[in-house]
């Protein structure tokens, strides 16, 4: 009885062969029990083998024609290209750049305007606001003033509650 003879589950299939005939870098090489009990499978492995081989040599001749010259060629091509990449890269950069320089000028310019408004209407309170949200107003900037911990908990310098007495005695 000849080992062809055994009659095994299944032959391997192309992908398989191909795996076993170039297996991937860094992976221990895993040869399936199959291959020692069918003849079939192990020849074909064999040619698999021998295929992957006159490849990579075909590759290397490939290689090994080029000259001097035809390899500082290419280099300076792909140093030309990387170059061409980094411009490409930068130019959004500097649009960025440009951007933010013109929103900070024009925010320097702004803001002595902006301040100035602020000055002009906060230096007294407008007559369109009533007594009552003077009153209002004073009431929550004391509070605001006890919450970041000022006055020192000076009860005495705060506004009167609005509907106190003192609103009893403007009646």
């Amino acid at each position: 009885m000849s080992m062809d003879d055994k009659n095994v589950a299944r032959h391997l299939t192309d992908p398989e062969l191909f795996t076993l005939a170039a297996p991937p870098v860094g992976e221990p090489e895993a040869i399936p029990h199959h291959l020692s009990e069918c003849l079939s499978c192990s020849r074909a492995l064999l040619e698999w083998k021998n295929a992957v081989r006159e490849l990579a040599e075909e590759e290397v001749e490939a290689l090994d024609r080029r000259s001097a010259a035809d390899w500082e060629a290419l280099e300076n091509e792909t140093i030309a290209a990387m170059r061409r990449a980094g411009r490409a890269r930068r130019a959004p950069a500097v649009k960025w750049a440009i951007s933010i320089a013109a929103a900070l000028l024009l925010a320097a310019f702004l803001a002595p305007m902006r301040r100035a408004e602020r000055g002009a209407r906060g230096s007294g309170a407008p007559a369109s606001i009533s007594a009552q949200d003077q009153k209002d107003d004073a009431l929550l900037r004391d509070v605001a003033r006890l919450s970041r911990g000022e006055d020192g908990g000076a009860w005495g310098t705060l506004a009167p509650e609005p509907g106190t007495s003192s609103e009893e005695e403007q009646l």
